[in-house]
């Protein structure tokens, strides 16, 4: 294992390690793969990813219950023949516990490429996942996601003053509002469906990371993507190809917005290399 991951990244690898061979998973050099709100280790040589909850616990006190939830939706999704990173079937599709750790296993896939879909293939990929979700079985909570705002801003602030908070806070609530409670049409979401979740592996794109999966308007969905200035706005919604209502997509493309500042103020409080973009991203509301 690297000298150079962080010492959180570390400690995980070494509980995923300890788990899985509790499981019967043989593990002889963890690779971290990412280290960010999970830390992502490949249990090598197996064909085993563990994710590990590492950044997630400080705002979802029951991180095992969104670990399952994504399990259980990426199950339904690969039976129902959807293109997506299944769950390990060397391992029970369960949150499994260790080491002080809360943690799920995936199947390894090994990406084919690092390019980026184009995005007519992003709004086509969403547009037919979300059909296959509006035939899932089970309620999600309703824009789960968003929870992580007001929990955040409630904890001890390193990388937040008083005044940031308050405009943070004041920004949720309105743009909370704009959305609404009648937010519809509302179906089961992917929850993070952004071009940095559909990965290229064995030939054709594959859509991955389930844990916000939620209930909600598709304009939350489509923000991931769309509100990103490096992609192509009309190119996406003209691939996904089913009307979207405008004012409700500009909400969620702020929320999105605001969602992404409080997570890269959470990654800076441990990952150094992260707080001149959550500088950046906190500036932009003041």
């Amino acid at each position: 294992m690297s000298n150079s991951i962080s010492a959180v990244a570390a400690a995980a690898a070494r509980a995923a390690v300890s788990v899985a061979a509790g499981l019967g998973v043989a593990c002889d050099e963890p690779v971290v793969l990412a280290d960010g709100a999970n830390v992502i280790v490949h249990l090598s040589p197996s064909p085993v990813v563990a994710k590990v909850a590492a950044s997630t616990p400080a705002v979802r006190p029951d991180a095992a219950a969104w670990l399952k939830r994504e399990l259980d939706t990426a199950d339904f999704l690969v039976r129902e023949g959807a293109p997506v990173l299944a769950p390990s079937p060397e391992v029970p599709p369960a949150a499994h516990h260790g080491g002080g750790h809360v943690m799920s296993f995936w199947t390894y896939v090994r990406p084919s490429g690092a390019g980026l879909p184009d995005e007519a293939v992003i709004g086509s990929m969403l547009r037919d996942l979300h059909a296959v979700l509006r035939r899932y079985p089970v309620s999600r909570p309703v824009l789960a996601p968003l929870g992580d705002i007001p929990a955040f801003l409630a904890r001890p602030q390193t990388q937040l003053s008083p005044a940031d908070v308050s405009v943070l806070a004041e920004t949720f609530g309105r743009l909370t509002a704009d959305l609404g409670p009648e937010a519809s049409p509302s179906q089961v979401l992917h929850g993070d469906a952004g071009i940095g979740n559909l990965m290229a592996a064995g030939g054709r794109w594959i859509w991955h990371d389930f844990e916000d999966t939620c209930s909600g308007p598709v304009a939350w969905d489509l923000a991931a993507t769309t509100a990103s200035p490096r992609l192509d706005r009309s190119r996406i919604l003209a691939g996904y190809g089913a009307p979207v209502d405008d004012t409700q997509l500009r909400t969620c493309q702020q929320l999105r917005r605001l969602h992404l500042t409080i997570w890269y103020a959470l990654y800076a409080e441990r990952l150094p290399d992260c707080r001149q973009r959550a500088a950046e991203l906190l500036a932009s509301w003041r």
